[in-house]
């Protein structure tokens, strides 16, 4: 196991932890009361950690940094882009809306100096 997949273990274990806490300890007991409320308060934790999850599945992808510049061709021109963000500085966050609801995603930005646009690598 590498260094950032126990990390990643170890922020999963912390937000199961304090999900079975806001289900079980603390107010609980008076805010939980009808079934109705349990069930809300449930299905609001499942998504929260499915979002997490998924958030951090997508962060792991290959397409947020391709290994080869040229991979990542203009959607008008098929011309390999340049990339906009350098490599040393962190990559923008843009917030997409799932089924889980928001998450955040950082992708490369590529720049086509023909057609001057800026696009997201797709892979085939």
């Amino acid at each position: 196991m590498d260094g950032k997949t126990k990390t990643r273990h170890d922020r999963w274990m912390e937000r199961t932890d304090a999900a079975y806490r806001r289900m079980f300890e603390g107010k609980s007991e008076e805010e939980l009361v009808t079934l109705t409320q349990r069930e809300s308060m449930a299905v609001l934790i499942a998504k929260e950690l499915a979002a997490f999850l998924l958030e951090e599945q997508v962060a792991m992808d290959k397409a947020a940094r391709p290994a080869t510049p040229e991979a990542a061709c203009c959607p008008k021109c098929r011309q390999p882009g340049t990339p906009a963000i350098q490599q040393e500085d962190e990559l923008p966050e843009r917030r997409v809306t799932t089924r889980a609801g928001d998450i955040g995603v950082r992708r490369q930005r590529w720049r086509c100096a023909k057609c001057r646009i800026l696009f997201f690598f797709r892979s085939t």
